[in-house]
């Protein structure tokens, strides 16, 4: 199985430039020959409090992404808001090879005005079961009782990492794999740039591969 995350580079708000972007990085991507390709935390609109336009657009991003991901014959994950009657969900979906929803997953850790899932879902694919989390989810302590329930194969955890923070540190990064030791699953983590960066641990926390800035990550 060959995954490559996708520190996009996301403008708030701007969704031309951020879909002419995910197909170039989509692209760059292909060239690896890929089964998975991972972007971030509503990589195709960004977010800031509390303007929740982007959801607006989530049939034509969900449309446009399932194209691409059919077109290729690849696997997609990203995440998007999500609408929903009179609130918002922090989604992520897993696109197929056939350009189906196959997953979807809804971010428990949200502050006020957004919608928040109440459960981990998995789907099979011909590696292994899948799940999805989003950034905060990792830390969550309902979110690690389900993902040790369901016992997926692998875990992809879209993130926005807040560019305010600055680069991720060796502190965060160690944070990140004693929360993966503690599901017990690979997990792969990619983060909107900026500041951008990948990272791939295996089942034991362990870090396997990393990335920084833009630079894709290739494991596999």
């Amino acid at each position: 199985m060959k995954v490559v995350l996708i520190p996009m580079r996301v403008e708030v708000g701007n969704f031309k430039a951020n879909w002419n972007e995910f197909k170039k990085r989509f692209n760059e991507a292909l060239e690896y020959e890929p089964d998975f390709v991972v972007f971030p935390e509503y990589c195709l609109t960004g977010f800031e409090e509390w303007d929740f336009r982007g959801a607006k657009l989530y049939d034509e991003i969900v449309g446009r992404v399932s194209e691409l991901a059919r077109e290729n014959g690849v696997y997609v994950v990203f995440g998007l808001l999500e609408p929903y009657k009179n609130c918002v969900y922090n989604s992520a979906l897993l696109i197929g090879r056939n350009g189906e929803v196959l997953l979807k997953h809804r971010k428990f850790q949200e502050p006020m005005k957004f919608c928040t899932g109440n459960t981990v879902r998995t789907t099979k694919t011909e590696f292994g079961k899948v799940a999805i989390i989003i950034c905060g989810d990792l830390y969550n302590k309902r979110i690690a009782k389900w993902v040790r329930r369901k016992r997926p194969d692998y875990l992809f955890v879209p993130m926005e990492y807040s560019p305010e923070y600055g680069e991720m540190t060796s502190e965060n990064v160690e944070a990140m794999s004693e929360r993966v030791k503690l599901l017990g699953v690979r997990t792969f983590v990619v983060n909107s740039f900026p500041p951008g960066g990948a990272w791939a641990f295996n089942e034991n926390g362990t870090l396997l591969a990393s990335s920084r800035g833009e630079r894709l990550l290739v494991v596999g």
